[in-house]
């Protein structure tokens, strides 16, 4: 599978966590210290003229999903991170990013070295989730993945894409996953 990604495909994994812990995820979403930020991380005069966002760590959970992703993937999860993320729209308005999308970007390490993301998502939209695109300058998108409660979205940190922004929800709220993958389990 993970070769598949590699190449552009997209996993998407119906009901990642088991129900009562995705219930307890998604309580611990609303009490969780966010920081007001922006993506992407580059340099901005305000945070309104990139995608404004409020990001906090949420690592409580972190053996659960590697594990589950090990087994997903067949391979070893290394350098995990998982970055819960808000949005608002009435921020998303005044940005300069705003439209159906937002910015389009690829997910790359400090290092400038290509990872595997996956999505995780908290209300059900069909106008917001997460669309894919062969190059940055495409105005539709290749691939769109719609939000679905606890359905977690796999690809390619290098494949271009963008959040989808529905503008129906004063608030969207998301788990981001960051990591490389080692040898395959077994091996």
């Amino acid at each position: 599978m993970i070769d598949y990604i590699k190449k552009g495909d997209i996993h998407i994994h119906p009901n990642f966590f088991d129900g009562n812990l995705f219930d307890s995820i998604k309580s611990d979403m609303r009490n969780l210290n966010y920081v007001s930020t922006y993506q992407p991380d580059t340099y901005y005069g305000n945070r309104l003229q990139a995608y404004p966002c409020y990001e906090a760590e949420y690592n409580k959970h972190n053996s659960y999903i590697i594990n589950k992703l090990s087994s997903i993937l067949k391979r070893d999860v290394l350098d995990f991170k998982v970055i819960a993320r808000k949005t608002l729209l009435s921020e998303l308005k005044q940005s300069t990013s705003f439209g159906r999308f937002g910015f389009t970007h690829k997910d790359i390490n400090s290092n400038d070295k290509s990872i595997m993301a996956g999505m995780m998502y908290f209300e059900q939209s069909y106008g917001g989730g997460t669309a894919f695109f062969e190059n940055y300058w495409d105005k539709e998108a290749d691939i769109y993945v719609s939000a679905y409660p606890n359905r977690l979205v796999l690809y390619d940190g290098n494949r271009w894409h963008a959040p989808a922004i529905d503008k129906t929800f004063e608030e969207r709220t998301t788990l981001s996953f960051f990591f490389n993958t080692g040898k395959e389990n077994g091996k």
